[in-house]
């Protein structure tokens, strides 16, 4: 097996997940059947081959890797790569899960008139679903196509030998800011016409995260924003 199969199968497996999401409440009087459930996965899918296929061609050129899995394949001792990851992962999770708290109980109540509130804490995602398509599959359609896609970019476009962390970061940012834009289609799907500010917290809300996320992929692997990633939306149910 090789790293992109694994990338694809965990990333798969977390677009599944979405079928325990609550579709239903995001259409009101009208039950989501398993055909239109199925349907809803076919895009995320393809976006998920694609982040998968981009990632493996280009990430390791500019030394950006998932070197948990690596060591794996390879039959090397992962303890000194979990050594690196985990205790950064760990750390980022909890300043984000922090964010993500006061996000969803100050800034959200501040910005948001009660019946659209109330819309979106109908719509229940599960934590397996925020764990496995939050944790894995953002992180691989984001940080691993996306960010990898603009670092190459970037870097092929200022024609410098070697990648500079102002291109990385440039990369770091772009990504998290069409991460933070792929949250407007729901938010869309519940109010029609959002405040102003409201936009503004949704955006913020998932751009910030996105910085974080970016930074520990190029410094830690990509391993290390999915741990994070995913601790973040556990410490954030316990919270809440």
């Amino acid at each position: 097996m090789k790293r992109w199969h694994i990338l694809l199968i965990i990333g798969l497996t977390g677009v599944a997940s979405l079928l325990l999401a609550t579709f239903e409440h995001l259409i009101p009087g009208q039950q989501v059947s398993l055909a239109m459930r199925l349907l809803i996965l076919v895009q995320p899918a393809i976006l998920t081959l694609a982040a998968v296929a981009t990632g493996q061609a280009l990430a390791v050129k500019l030394g950006l890797g998932a070197p948990l899995i690596d060591s794996l394949l390879n039959g090397d001792s992962a303890r000194a790569v979990l050594r690196r990851q985990v205790p950064p992962a760990l750390a980022a999770g909890i300043v984000v899960a922090v964010l993500m708290i006061i996000y969803s109980s100050v800034i959200l109540p501040l910005v948001t008139d009660a019946a659209t509130l109330a819309k979106m804490t109908r719509f229940d995602v599960p934590l397996a679903t925020r764990i496995l398509y939050g944790g894995i599959t953002e992180e691989l359609l984001t940080r691993w196509g996306l960010m990898s896609f603009f670092a190459w970019a970037l870097w092929r476009m200022t024609g410098s030998g070697q990648i500079g962390p102002s291109t990385v970061w440039a990369a770091i940012a772009i990504a998290a800011a069409l991460f933070a834009a792929g949250h407007l289609p729901f938010l869309f799907a519940i109010a029609a016409q959002p405040q102003p500010a409201l936009v503004l917290a949704v955006l913020l809300g998932n751009f910030v995260p996105g910085l974080i996320f970016g930074w520990l992929f190029w410094r830690r692997g990509l391993e290390a924003a999915m741990l994070s990633h995913g601790f973040a939306h556990c410490v954030n149910a316990l919270a809440t």
